[in-house]
């Protein structure tokens, strides 16, 4: 089996994405399109290259929707993109490169349920423990805990998922999911504690355990 890359999903209108502003927004980064391949009649491959940095998307013109591997220029390709792109959607997917007919169905499929879920609007709020021995506490509507169990599936296969979702107010937010291995040593782990004023110096911080998040977690 042939290891699984992670891929984010960004708007993009298909009249943008064959036209001329695409490949001038990209040159101004110096990011040159080596391959453009039609996969299907609605379905296209390409990849992205900076020196030695490879970046391959699928773009789905009936959806409008691109997915974008997260590689080493995954940052600097989203913000190239930044005036052209309507935005990073959330949808994100693990794929093997090794089986593209599989990937194009998983990928259209993810595209498809995600527009199904916009019916009940997902919510989810949580609260850290203030101190030793404090509850911790989550609380989502029913859309919030079906979509935040997904997220644990994908995490428990793949390793790590970044779950967006919303609070009360309206705001989206990241929840980004890790699963610790047994190397990890958790006495070094930071402490969750919101009460705490000070964290001690040389704990590992949360975000210095993902690794397929790494690049975006650095860039936000």
């Amino acid at each position: 089996m042939s290891e699984k890359e992670l891929y984010n999903a960004v708007v993009l209108s298909e009249s943008l994405y064959f036209s001329d502003i695409f490949q001038k927004v990209l040159a101004q980064y110096n990011i040159v399109q080596e391959e453009h391949t039609r996969l299907t009649d609605y379905t296209y491959k390409s990849t992205f290259r900076k020196g030695g940095s490879i970046l391959t998307s699928y773009y789905f013109a009936n959806h409008e929707v691109m997915f974008v591997q997260a590689s080493e220029l995954y940052s600097l390709f989203v913000i190239a993109l930044d005036s052209v792109i309507e935005g990073i959607t959330g949808m994100e997917i693990y794929l093997e490169e090794s089986n593209q007919d599989s990937s194009l169905i998983r990928m259209e499929n993810r595209i498809v349920n995600e527009k199904g879920k916009c019916e009940t609007f997902p919510y989810m709020q949580l609260y850290g423990q203030e101190l030793w021995h404090s509850p911790a506490f989550l609380l989502a509507n029913r859309e919030g805990l079906l979509q935040l169990r997904e997220a644990i599936d994908v995490a428990l296969q793949n390793g790590e998922y970044r779950h967006v979702t919303s609070s009360s107010e309206g705001d989206g937010y990241d929840l980004l999911i890790k699963r610790i291995e047994e190397d990890v040593e958790w006495s070094r782990v930071e402490t969750p504690y919101t009460g705490l004023s000070n964290k001690e110096e040389g704990t590992i911080k949360p975000s210095d355990l993902f690794s397929q998040y790494r690049i975006i977690l650095e860039e936000e």
